[in-house]
Order: C-alpha cells, then structure tokens, then sequence
C-alpha cells in the first residue's frame, strides 16, 4: 500500500511478535499460506528469518506477479513451499536471482539476515545498491510512482470488490472458522481483548 506521496505503508501488524530477538524461537502457526517459510509447516519452532522468507516471496511476487511456489490448490503449494526448486523468468536480474535465493533458502540458519546483522545484511546485497537506506527512512526519497488522490482519504484507487466487503470483528467468536486459544497467543501484544480495551469496536 502506498500513501498519497507514494512512499510505502506497512499496514498488517495483526499477528506481529515483539521480543523475538536474536536466538529465540517461538511456535504460533499463523500467516498467508503463499509467505510460510517451510520450518512454519515442519513444526518445530522458528525464529525471526521466516521474516526474510516473506520477504523473499514478497519481492519473488512483486517481480513476476505471482508468489514463487503458487498454486491455487493448498496442499500442493505447501508441498512446493517445502520441495520444489526455485526458478525463476528469464527476465529476473542476476542481482534478483542471488537476492532471492539467498532469502528463499530453505534452512533458516542459512538465509540471508538469518546472522547476528539481521536486515544489515540483506541491505548490504548487490540489490539494493542504489538504495540511501537513510534517506529512505526519513522519506527524502522520491517515490517512483505518486497515485494521483485528491486527499489522504482518498480510495478511488481501491477495487471496489474490497470497498463492497463488509466489516467484521476478527475477535468475535462467531466469525471463527477454528477454536482459538489464547496460549496461542503469549508475547503476542494485539489482540481483541485489547482492541475492546482501546474502545475499538
């Protein structure tokens, strides 16, 4: 998503983790299927890299329009997510191939930013060469595509399919489609107990 000067906004933080530092491993079995990194399917705990896999797949999809191991059937991109070989269209950069391989690499001990560095170490890759990370943060960049709005308010550029939907309580027992627990959900700092507390409704 992009704001209305065109810098990116990151809008998704329903199911973030704090305090998963360096070393620690957690075991909640959340996300989009297309961005699970394969440890989240083997069950045995995961650290903070399966962040480097979505992105990862994230950059794959941007690239190409569709995540790498894609299939509409559920079980059969669970299977490539964990067995298929990466490829990649002829038009990737070779800057693109090593980027992706390196996030996408099946053991997390092996990924890319999987170090002590973290993301120093993906923003140190050939990739990003041209990228002033300091810049970037402070939003001095110009942006290379600004969406034409009239306001911040603005949602012409939604698809109507997504303005038509209705609005629901995520944390209303009645619109879950598995029990939920809240030891599913240690460490974890948002929540629908919490979104009543602030008066969100």
């Amino acid at each position: 998503m992009l704001d209305m000067n065109g810098h990116i906004c990151l809008t998704d933080f329903g199911l973030c983790k704090e305090g998963l530092g360096y070393g620690l491993v957690t075991h909640t079995f959340c996300g989009s299927p297309e961005y699970l990194a394969p440890e989240i399917f083997l069950g045995k705990g995961y650290d903070r890299t399966v962040d480097w896999w979505a992105l990862g797949t994230l950059l794959y999809e941007m690239l190409s329009g569709l995540p790498p191991y894609f299939s509409e059937d559920l079980d059969e991109m669970n299977e490539r997510i964990l067995t298929e070989p990466l490829s990649f269209p002829h038009y990737f950069s070779s800057e693109a191939r090593s980027l992706l391989v390196k996030l996408l690499e099946r053991d997390p001990k092996k990924r890319l930013g999987s170090g002590s560095g973290d993301a120093e170490e993906i923003k140190k890759h050939p990739f990003f060469r041209d990228i002033n990370w300091d810049k970037l943060l402070r939003l001095e960049l110009t942006p290379p595509f600004i969406p034409s709005v009239k306001s911040a308010d603005d949602v012409s550029n939604i698809d109507e399919e997504f303005l038509r939907e209705n609005v629901q309580d995520e944390g209303d027992d009645e619109h879950q489609s598995v029990p939920v627990k809240k030891e599913d959900f240690i460490n974890f700092t948002f929540a629908a107990d919490n979104r009543k507390a602030a008066g969100v409704q």
